[in-house]
């Protein structure tokens, strides 16, 4: 991206922007007995771009959605940790290649053209999601088994604290 981005940093509770994007889900839910779990051990304020940041937990949400196995499960997971929040994706598909893992970041990369769903992508979600961490200091890793589901964990640093 050229040029600088500019931060419209708010406080704003994470916790309830993750259950707001859940919320997108329900239809999803009710007709076609998706499962998507979320755990929290606390509810927890940010500094940051609340819109920059659900775009994050989005990407990460429906891209769990779309590859998950034949339980439709998947498990969304904020920890509190220090001055750092986590949030851990989990679904339970096909998993990605231990040789596919380091190109998940790329643009227009995708390991498999085939979905559990029909969704239409641009193949920008997790290159996005990614620069939008690296934006905000944060780190982002991806850990897989084939057969065995895929896990995204972000950690993000709760900059709040220094308003």
């Amino acid at each position: 991206m050229q040029g600088k981005e500019e931060k419209n940093d708010t406080v704003y509770n994470l916790t309830e922007s993750i259950e707001s994007v859940l919320e997108r889900y329900n239809k999803l839910k009710e007709q076609d007995g998706y499962c998507i779990h979320f755990e929290y051990d606390g509810k927890v304020q940010v500094k940051a771009d609340e819109y920059k940041i659900y775009q994050v937990i989005y990407n990460l949400i429906n891209n769990a959605i779309n590859y998950t196995g034949k339980d439709k499960t998947v498990w969304v997971r904020q920890k509190i940790s220090g001055d750092k929040v986590r949030i851990e994706v989990t679904d339970s598909g096909d998993g990605i290649a231990k040789e596919a893992l380091p190109y998940v970041w790329d643009r227009y990369y995708k390991v498999d053209k085939t979905h559990k769903r029909a969704v239409m992508g641009t193949g920008l979600g997790l290159s996005i999601v990614k620069h939008i961490v690296n934006f905000y200091h944060g780190t982002i890793r991806v850990t897989s088994q084939l057969d065995e589901g895929t896990e995204f964990v972000v950690t993000i640093p709760l900059n709040w604290k220094d308003l």
